[in-house]
């Protein structure tokens, strides 16, 4: 009976401990993250049935430049050229089978761990005037002369945009005019350390900039990682990806409502990442991690309760900030990298199902159809066709490859697959 009763007192003090030592962490001034919470609650997955019932069209696609690059995160397409943006910096094209070095905006650096170093080139397009236009998500916009070699810096991370300096250049769309409309993720947190952002209060922007006065204007502010932006065929409004509340905002450019922001597509059965047109008037949503509607995700899960994100994330700084001592005193790869991955979402995306969606909307954001991969492709940022639309290349923060999927495959009937391993 002793026995009990001390066992009892124990698990009790160390239970009050825990208690204690929670809610130090939670209530003490001055410690990082220096960001507010606020509760939100996101919109149910839809169910993945009817148009969004799982097949097998993406697993149909070939790989290019298999294992010889990594993060293939955007793909902009030249005629017969393809360019993306690859981890480590740096901007290439690739041809005839062959791939060379287009740009880069960082410096060296010894590996991904020093990403801030590298630069991460993210969303890319040509413009009107045939420019290939490159978000770096650690160095800004810039304006890419692929035939000469010419680097134009045209937003600056070092430039305050009413009165934030952009942290996180994420993706873009060129207009007719030239004018550039952008997402930036975030601006308390660099891409590295995203995590801030999906669990502390939203900060993200849609900015739209003219090249040529150099002059920016936020139109959206509070976007919960703001990240794909897609321009209606018509330019009369523009749609960007709002990735932790899994939807898409629009916002009217044009007509009685310009000025104006409303939900474009909501519910979304993933966090969407970059959108691309369909050619047609319509777009395509690329969704980088699957959202099931029987079984919540943690962001769905932490949303609604500010004061455990805020906890959890004044422990991984903690624990950043022991990395970063010890690297301080003793340099060194290992430290480096644990303090690198400590907030990076890749990770985390690593443990997520592998199950590539894309959506095909309309200009309503109704949805048209999906595309679904389940036994090789995975974690797809976007989805871009060719020049005539025959064939769609696939890209992906993580991958190692760029997939090629012929467009008539993907339009064809293909197997359906019922049941989802959702582990």
């Amino acid at each position: 009976m002793g026995m009990c009763r001390n066992l009892l007192g124990r698990l009790g003090r160390t239970f009050l401990d825990i208690v204690v030592v929670t809610l130090l962490l939670i209530l003490i001034p001055g410690l990082p993250p220096y960001i507010s919470f606020q509760s939100f609650r996101n919109s149910p997955a839809m169910e993945l049935v009817g148009k969004l019932e799982p097949n097998d069209k993406l697993d149909r696609a070939s790989a290019i430049l298999d294992g010889e690059i990594t993060g293939p995160e955007s793909i902009a397409v030249r005629g017969n050229e393809l360019y993306t943006g690859l981890i480590g910096g740096d901007v290439i094209k690739y041809v005839d089978g062959k791939a060379s070095l287009v740009a880069k905006f960082g410096s060296e650096c010894e590996g991904k761990w020093e990403e801030k170093k590298c630069g991460r080139p993210l969303g890319m397009r040509f413009s009107p005037e045939g420019k290939l236009i490159v978000a770096d998500a650690y160095y800004g916009i810039f304006s890419v002369d692929v035939d000469k070699g010419k680097v134009e810096t045209l937003v600056s991370s070092n430039d305050t945009i009413d009165g934030k300096l952009p942290m996180n250049p994420n993706d873009l769309d060129v207009a007719k005019d030239g004018t550039i409309y952008w997402s930036d993720s975030s601006t308390h947190a660099y891409l590295q350390d995203a995590i801030d952002e999906f669990l502390g209060e939203p900060s993200g922007r849609l900015i739209r900039s003219d090249p040529k006065t150099k002059k920016s204007e936020v139109l959206l502010n509070g976007l919960h990682f703001a990240n794909g932006v897609q321009l209606s065929k018509d330019e009369e409004f523009v749609i960007v990806s709002e990735s932790v509340r899994a939807r898409v905002m629009k916002y009217h450019l044009k007509g009685e409502k310009k000025g104006t922001s409303e939900v474009f597509i909501d519910g979304l059965p993933g966090s969407p990442d970059n959108i691309r047109s369909n050619g047609r008037g319509g777009f395509y949503l690329s969704l980088i991690a699957p959202r099931y509607s029987n079984k919540p995700t943690v962001i769905d899960v932490l949303g609604p309760v500010p004061y455990l994100r805020k906890f959890l994330l004044r422990i991984l700084h903690i624990i950043k900030m022991g990395f970063y001592g010890v690297n301080m005193v003793l340099p060194n790869e290992y430290t480096a990298k644990a303090e690198y991955y400590a907030g990076h979402l890749e990770p985390i995306a690593q443990m997520l199902p592998k199950h590539a969606i894309i959506l095909e909307v309309d200009k309503n954001g109704n949805i048209i159809r999906s595309f679904h991969g389940r036994s090789k492709v995975h974690h797809i940022s976007e989805i871009s066709l060719d020049n005539e639309g025959t064939y769609a290349y696939l890209g992906s923060p993580y991958n190692t490859q760029i997939w090629k999927v012929n467009m008539e495959e993907l339009n064809t009937c293909a197997k359906k697959i019922v049941e989802i391993n959702m582990g």
